[in-house]
């Protein structure tokens, strides 16, 4: 059986990171177009799902062959972390083999050493440098820039080692290995990563692979239930607005073509909120039911009369409960909805709270005192209640079908 890939990959790896150098330093000449689809997993993980169009040159072919029918390319740099539920498909959907972790560090090396161009005795003292970039975790970046620093103070400046540096010291080469180079291929993966910064409502995606092609398209997959207020791609480094995608989109695209030689770090802001018509609109509804049911009483009823009789409590005790557990209580929601109506639902809570406090004064007799109070500041809490879930419901994305 032939030794692949370690015996083989030891052997060509110097070869192979000469095309790799010239391939990485030209992303739009080779990779036509990327493609990535961002599904919402919850408000801490997602799923991200990339499709590589590109065309190996033809001068470059021969340098990353690994055998007479292997060749090695580099599809994208991904974070350094573990791979979850990953994913590596040709055009046909069948599997294809990815380098291991140590096997693309074997080109990595190679990579940072061309990158050098020293002389051997000096290739000896960066040694440990090299070998602490492709050890270092993702939190040790900022350390790099020192060490970089002194290096190019004693050698001049080293503009494609510091760049490659930066970018195998934040992640690693995701390698794949093809049985043709001679055409235009499309490769395809996908995999799991959790948010660094989850926010309520607001999410940030990093999007590196927006500068690695000729074109770029992102979508995001919306839960159900909710919108994409506003779709931003935005430089990390200066605040501008690369590009932008349609608002209140259940599934937001974003285009954007890089300049040559553009320096920026991309992410992709994406603002959700919730359709108005699933749980807003008629939560508002039910929290009005409810603040009249309240306040009408206290201002125009006999309230130590009604204590007499417990029928008009109970009443209220029951439906109160039907209502909250209808509306609140509901099983087979996204994550990130759970997440985003949260405070909602507590406003909801609260009237429904002021409900029970209040119809439990009344079954149980309370003074007139007692009841004025408990009337009259549940009243203010179901009112203040209802206005919040209507400013919230009429500021809300209508459901597609409604617009």
């Amino acid at each position: 059986m032939q030794p692949w890939p370690t015996e083989v990959l030891e052997e060509r790896a110097g070869e192979i990171a000469v095309g790799f150098a010239a391939l990485l330093t030209r992303h739009a000449a080779w990779r036509h177009r990327r493609v990535e689809t961002i599904t919402v997993l919850s408000h801490e993980q997602v799923r991200r799902s990339v499709s590589v169009d590109f065309t190996v040159p033809l001068e470059h072919r021969d340098g990353l062959r690994l055998s007479e029918r292997e060749w090695i390319v580099p599809l994208a740099f991904l974070a350094k972390r573990p791979l979850v539920n990953f994913d590596l498909l040709a055009e046909d959907e069948a599997a294809i083999p990815l380098l291991r972790s140590e096997e693309s560090q074997l080109i990595a090396r190679e990579l940072l050493y061309l990158m050098l161009d020293l002389e051997a005795d000096v290739q000896e003292d960066v040694a440990p440098l090299i070998e602490w970039i492709l050890a270092a975790t993702a939190d040790e970046a900022a350390a790099l820039d020192e060490a970089v620093a002194e290096l190019e103070d004693a050698h001049g400046p080293l503009p494609g080692f510091a760049a490659l540096a930066q970018q195998l010291t934040r992640g690693f080469l995701l390698c794949a290995v093809v049985d043709d180079t001679a055409r235009r291929r499309v490769i395809k993966f996908a995999y799991d990563e959790p948010l660094g910064r989850p926010g309520r409502s607001v999410h940030f995606y990093d999007a590196p692979g927006c500068t690695e092609a000729a074109s770029y398209h992102a979508e995001v997959a919306v839960p159900d239930e909710m919108r994409a207020r506003s779709t931003e791609l935005i430089d990390n480094v200066t605040g501008a607005v690369l590009a932008t995608g349609r608002r209140d989109a259940d599934r937001p695209a974003i285009h954007f073509v890089a300049d040559v030689g553009l320096r920026v770090e991309p992410g992709l802001s994406v603002r959700y909120g919730t359709e108005r018509g699933r749980f807003l609109v008629p939560a508002a509804l039910v929290a009005w039911v409810m603040a009249l049911g309240l306040a009408l009483p206290w201002l125009f009823a006999d309230l130590p009369a009604l204590a007499a009789s417990g029928g008009p409590a109970i009443t209220i005790l029951l439906s109160s409960s039907a209502v909250f557990s209808g509306l609140v209580l509901r099983s087979g929601e996204h994550a990130l909805v759970r997440l985003v109506l949260a405070p909602y639902r507590l406003c909801l809570a609260a009237a429904t709270a002021a409900v029970v406090v209040a119809g439990g004064a009344l079954a149980f007799h309370g003074t007139e005192a007692l009841l004025r109070w408990t009337w009259g500041l549940g009243a203010l809490v179901a009112v203040l209640s209802a206005g919040i879930l209507t400013v919230e419901a009429a500021r809300a994305p209508a459901a597609a079908q409604d617009r």
